[in-house]
């Protein structure tokens, strides 16, 4: 009987030390750093389909970095599949605005969408302001803004504590000059962190979408844009969305034929 008991003990202390190392297993599975491993093991191996999915997994998780929509991007592009390619180095894009690798890849993948569409010229203002703020992220632009920000307070205080003139003088200026570009920089973060949200933007993903005048089927036809255009959304109206193009044409599309950014 003693005998007999220590065996069904070890049978269950072995049954749950199974379940334990199968549990372990499972949760090494979904985790994100293994599927990007396996992701990446899949690209090298030109396995692009699933290297695809292991990625989008990890983004599933709630794992945002440009790192992954790029890769994500490079995996569709080789399997041909340019409208889901330019969707994620657009997402890519805005988390990293100033990474050249994903602006070139982008161009690389636009030559291949048939409309060609001419941009509306913008003053000149406008395109110095678009310049500086895709200079780095919203994340960039607020760490500059803290960093700027300390040090404009320690050269004012250069002014208030010293007693020779010069740098009194000297802390009150650089003070100034410094806090006028943190709170420029912090200007810049909102309004990167306010274009990252908006989700205004969205790429075509059928091979040929036909954009009427007004939100119904029945509606006149304007013009026909194909898969990989990049629009703007205007508004929405339940199962249409008004968009823009870059060169001012506007037009209602059924809002499945397109994905936000």
């Amino acid at each position: 009987m003693v005998m007999k008991t220590i065996y069904k003990k070890n049978r269950n202390r072995v049954f749950l030390v199974f379940l334990f190392l199968l549990s372990a297993l499972r949760l090494q599975a979904t985790d994100p750093d293994s599927l990007i491993i396996r992701a990446n093991l899949f690209y090298t191996n030109q396995m692009y389909e699933q290297a695809a999915e292991l990625y989008q997994q990890v983004i599933d998780t709630g794992l945002v970095a440009p790192e992954l929509y790029y890769n994500l991007g490079n995996a569709y592009f080789k399997q041909h599949n340019i409208p889901m390619a330019i969707l994620n180095y657009e997402r890519a894009l805005q988390l990293d605005p100033g990474n050249e690798d994903i602006k070139y890849n982008l161009e690389l993948a636009r030559t291949y969408v048939s409309d060609k569409i001419e941009t509306l010229p913008r003053f000149f203002v406008v395109e110095w302001y678009h310049w500086f703020l895709e200079r780095m992220s919203s994340d960039g632009w607020a760490r500059f803004s803290i960093i700027s920000f300390i040090l404009g307070l320690l050269f004012l205080s250069f002014f208030v504590f010293s007693k020779r003139f010069i740098w009194r003088k000297t802390g009150f200026t650089l003070g100034i000059i410094i806090l006028f570009f943190s709170v420029l920089s912090f200007f810049f973060a909102w309004q990167s962190r306010k274009i990252l949200t908006a989700h205004d933007h969205a790429i075509v993903m059928q091979p040929a979408v036909t954009v009427k005048s007004s939100p119904d089927s029945n509606g006149t036809d304007l013009f026909v844009i194909h898969e990989g255009t990049k629009v703007t959304i205007v508004e929405s109206q339940d199962n249409w969305t008004e968009i823009r193009l870059d060169d001012g044409s506007k037009g209602w599309l059924p809002a499945e034929t397109i994905t936000k950014i």
